[in-house]
């Protein structure tokens, strides 16, 4: 990919229609949505934040949250879906994966907000990753994930991503998505 493409692939915002009829508002995340993250894992359902971060966080610590905005869009690359709200801007799902040591394979998460999970906002943001790790050569993605996550299951199976149990853990899986193959 020509490093024009792979500029675009990384750095433009789009707007898309989600299955409710709402458009929103898909781009990278950098570090001044800092209060925008805060208030989107403020309001994520206990169950949504167990399993984003697979155990019990309640508010997010100042620490965690400079660690979600710290994107570099080198080593780490998030996007994040927002609507307009009351005047100014709300997330409401977010994207994001980090490489791996040898910079082949990264680790990916994505969270939505409750109510808008079923819109198929998961679909678009893992898409808009999958095309920004594509762009910058990453091979592989992976995520771990609770088990009991159906709704991540679906998505998965549907987006052609392998499934296995970690075998550290029975109560989690880990998805792979091979970039390589067309």
């Amino acid at each position: 990919m020509s490093n024009e493409h792979h500029h675009e692939a990384l750095s433009r915002t789009v707007t898309e229609k989600l299955r409710n009829g709402q458009v929103v508002t898909i781009r990278p995340l950098d570090r001044a949505d800092i209060d925008l993250e805060r208030d989107f894992i403020i309001n994520l359902s206990p169950e949504s934040r167990h399993f984003r971060f697979l155990g019990g966080v309640g508010a997010p610590s100042e620490i965690l949250l400079q660690q979600l905005t710290d994107i570099d869009h080198d080593q780490r690359e998030a996007f994040i879906a927002t609507i307009e709200s009351d005047g100014g801007e709300k997330e409401i799902g977010v994207s994001r994966y980090a490489l791996d040591t040898a910079g082949k394979s990264a680790e990916c998460a994505v969270v939505i907000a409750d109510d808008w999970q079923m819109q198929g906002l998961g679909t678009l943001l893992l898409n808009r990753l999958i095309e920004s790790a594509r762009a910058r050569g990453i091979e592989h993605l992976y995520s771990i994930d609770s088990a009991a996550n159906s709704r991540l299951r679906e998505v998965a199976r549907n987006m052609g991503w392998d499934c296995r149990t970690d075998p550290g853990d029975h109560t989690q899986v880990i998805y792979t998505l091979d970039l390589t193959a067309v």
